[in-house]
């Protein structure tokens, strides 16, 4: 509860002072220079590389970039971490019937699929060697050639990679080619994690509680400026997801209007960033989506690569295969 006095911040009263460019929250000087660079490079037609610790909102950057070049362009994301290497190519490039043993159709492949739009490759750094080549090809000249396929096709789309790997050091150890990441380094974007723009928490965790509260219509609708205080000086390793995460768990876990800091104390990040309650053991979370990672990849090995037989294996539909591929919740925008 609230005591007398007290000066209450309710989620979405600070809607007209909150920094909120394209769905990415922050009224920090170094949030404003990625807004910047956003807008300049969303009107050049070059690839754009975003670099940023995990969590930092990398995909969000390739969202926003999406809205300013305009709205109504496809948007294919993919996360090339979920994918097992030896299916890299078919996914990516396609696949003609008969390509390989267990390919009895012809499958269109990702660049396919995101001709005309923008393509979002997270976790580029996973990417095989092989792959990074034809990917190369395509970025110079537009054309690609599907496994098992003699017609070269082309495809034309805006990619935006993105990885919290040093690609650099990826190159001194020959897994990452040089001039790719030169046709890719063009224009970086570096997203600051959440420990050099404190000052953004704050504004944060607001409208992530104003989301929760709208979403399902009760709940906590402000902090004390307690716990505020312990939200501001947190060791968050996990940066803004992380923050997202904590501030959903407290509102769960408050049966008040307000959440104070007690809300918080088990959900907090120690200073090794893990939080006050699993120090030494993975989340519920995580454990679930490394299993459901480890079924997608023998799903797609048994099907050899057809994500429509993949699906009918996992008893899911084929637009639900994607999304857990490309990392995202179901509803997730």
């Amino acid at each position: 509860m609230t005591r007398r006095g007290e000066l209450r911040v309710v989620a979405g009263d600070l809607a007209a002072d909150r920094s909120d460019f394209h769905g990415m929250i922050g009224r920090s000087p170094a949030m404003r220079a990625v807004y910047d660079r956003i807008e300049r490079f969303s009107t050049l037609p070059i690839p754009v590389l975003v670099l940023g610790e995990t969590g930092t909102g990398k995909e969000m950057v390739a969202q926003a970039i999406r809205q300013v070049s305009g709205a109504s362009r496809r948007y294919v994301p993919v996360n090339c971490a979920a994918i097992a290497k030896d299916l890299f190519e078919s996914e990516l490039f396609g696949h003609e019937a008969g390509a390989f043993t267990g390919a009895t159709r012809r499958h269109a492949g990702i660049l396919a699929q995101a001709d005309g739009g923008i393509l979002f490759l997270d976790e580029i750094g996973e990417l095989p060697l092989a792959t990074q080549a034809k990917l190369l090809r395509v970025l110079e000249s537009g054309e690609y050639r599907p496994v098992g396929g003699e017609q070269t096709r082309r495809a034309d789309f805006r990619l935006v990679a993105a990885t919290n790997q040093d690609l650099a050091l990826q190159v001194e150890q020959g897994r990452f080619r040089l001039d790719l990441l030169h046709r890719l380094g063009a224009a970086r974007i570096v997203v600051p994690p959440l420990r050099e723009r404190t000052e953004d928490i704050q504004p944060m965790a607001e409208e992530f509680l104003r989301r929760i509260r709208e979403s399902r219509g009760w709940g906590a609708a402000w902090f004390s400026p307690e716990a505020l205080a312990r939200l501001r000086t947190a060791h968050w390793g996990g940066n803004v997801r992380e923050l997202r995460n904590v501030v959903e768990a407290a509102a769960a876990v408050s049966t008040e209007s307000c959440i104070e800091a007690h809300h918080l104390h088990e959900f907090l990040p120690s200073r090794t960033g893990r939080t006050g309650a699993a120090n030494t053991l993975p989340t519920l979370a995580e454990t679930l989506r490394a299993a459901e990672q480890t079924a997608i990849r023998e799903a797609l090995r048994h099907a050899e690569g057809n994500r429509d037989r993949a699906a009918a294996l996992l008893g899911v539909s084929v637009a639900t295969l994607y999304r857990r591929l490309s990392g995202r919740k179901e509803g997730a925008a």
